[in-house]
């Protein structure tokens, strides 16, 4: 959604609270020691998660959103 509010797809007054509570979700699933948990393991289907799950993809794409969470600022 970020994404979209960037490049003039989506309005940004009414996704830019979407994507405010979306990306403080996110930032509270960094762990102190910057291990990032709820990151499921790449399955068929969803399946369980808990606060310690990681898996290297899902840091990439919570960079990719960080970038356009911090795009929004300009």
């Amino acid at each position: 959604m970020a994404w979209g509010i960037n490049h003039g797809l989506l309005p940004r007054k009414q996704y830019l609270p979407v994507v405010e509570r979306a990306w403080n979700g996110l930032a509270h699933s960094v762990h102190l020691d910057g291990k990032l948990g709820w990151v499921q393991e790449p399955d068929k289907q969803p399946g369980l998660v808990t606060a310690e799950d990681t898996q290297e993809y899902g840091v990439g794409a919570f960079l990719l959103a960080g970038s356009e969470v911090a795009g929004l600022a300009r």
